[in-house]
């Protein structure tokens, strides 16, 4: 089984998400047991442990049909966890800056209020529709650390755990990606968690320059309520992926447009520009 790129032990903020970007910077170093719970949406369906007055933070793709779409929190029980602050970020037009992000994000700041349960939900609304949904559980406990089946800060233990997925995903959207003639590059993309049955479908490519084989269904690694220990190896994810495989054939470039088409409309694109080189 395919690793995925929210792997974690117990711990969550292995693979920064946009939210652990905001508070670090990015860099990960000393300050790698200070980071707080952040949750992506690799994380939806999973159960996250807090402290009265400790941080959670919630960092979300934004839709790439509807870039300025903002996602909104739809349930929270405010007597346990309150929010704190929200932002959308949209990426800068026609900006050839490699530094700069070609997908939207909202992330979503809260801090643990009194001993307690909430569900914790989130919905992306298009023109009045839901295309989007992601949901979590969070326990406000007195010690984080002792919530032995949650997703808990670093500072509860576990080591730096320096794994990068050697795959492109859903951040990589909007990129060129440079291939010889004859080498493979794996995509790897996760379900929309309101249609986790519907995969990415290619919509367009170069069939001269690259070929690509897929979607092929990874699945979901967990049953509902399975939160038991992550093992390295397996996705931690609940909800489906889809791999798809990328080889150059020949010189030159070409797009690669992947939709997700719902009722016979598209809900969501990724697109990669591929440029192959001898």
């Amino acid at each position: 089984m395919t690793t995925d790129p929210g792997v974690r032990r117990r711990t969550v903020g292995v693979v920064l998400t946009a939210g652990a970007l905001v508070l670090t910077g990015g860099c990960l170093g000393a300050d790698y047991r200070d980071l707080p719970v952040d949750l992506s949406a690799w994380d939806d369906g999973w159960l996250a442990a807090v402290e009265p007055e400790e941080e959670l933070w919630v960092g979300l793709d934004g839709n790439n049909v509807r870039p300025g779409q903002a996602w909104e929190l739809v349930e929270v029980d405010e007597a346990v966890l309150r929010l704190t602050t929200s932002e959308h970020e949209v990426p800068p037009p026609g900006s050839d800056d490699p530094g700069d992000p070609h997908l939207s994000t909202t992330v979503f700041g809260f801090v643990g209020v009194e001993v307690g349960r909430t569900p914790l939900r989130f919905e992306l609304v298009v023109d009045g529709e839901r295309v989007d949904v992601a949901e979590y559980t969070v326990d406000v406990v007195d010690d984080a650390c002792a919530a032995g089946t949650a997703a808990v800060a670093n500072r509860c233990g576990g080591e730096l755990f320096s794994y990068q997925p050697q795959y492109l995903q859903a951040l990589n959207h909007g990129e060129q990606v440079d291939l010889g003639v004859g080498e493979e590059s794996e995509l790897v993309l996760h379900a929309n968690a309101l249609h986790p049955d519907v995969a990415w479908e290619i919509a367009d490519h170069d069939s001269t320059v690259i070929a690509v084989v897929g979607p092929v269904a990874l699945g979901p690694a967990r049953s509902p309520g399975d939160f038991s220990e992550v093992d390295p190896e397996v996705r931690h994810s609940f909800l489906p992926a889809w791999r798809f495989t990328i080889t150059g054939v020949a010189p030159g470039e070409s797009p690669l447009v992947l939709e997700m088409v719902v009722d016979g409309q598209p809900i969501d694109v990724y697109e990669l520009t591929l440029a192959v080189a001898e």
